[in-house]
């Protein structure tokens, strides 16, 4: 969270991008999906992070949508 308030969540997002072998990216985007969804829907303010985080990450655009639609499923209801 000091991260966040001195350098900002893009700092943040390259720091975990830095440190986070290359096989765990999608699932961290799944994760920081699954929280966006924590209410049942997603914010604009909550989109446009999970795409800085999406592009950051190198998730490729359609493993990101299908990501996006699993949680929407899980968390729906």
């Amino acid at each position: 969270i000091n991260i966040i308030k001195k350098k900002g969540m893009d700092a943040l997002v390259a720091m975990a991008k830095e440190s986070m072998p290359e096989d765990m990216k999608a699932t961290a985007f799944a994760v920081a999906t699954d929280l966006a969804l924590a209410d049942g829907e997603i914010a604009d303010e909550e989109k446009n992070l999970l795409t800085k985080v999406q592009q950051s990450l190198g998730v490729p655009e359609d493993e990101a949508v299908k990501i996006i639609e699993v949680m929407l499923i899980k968390n729906k209801g």
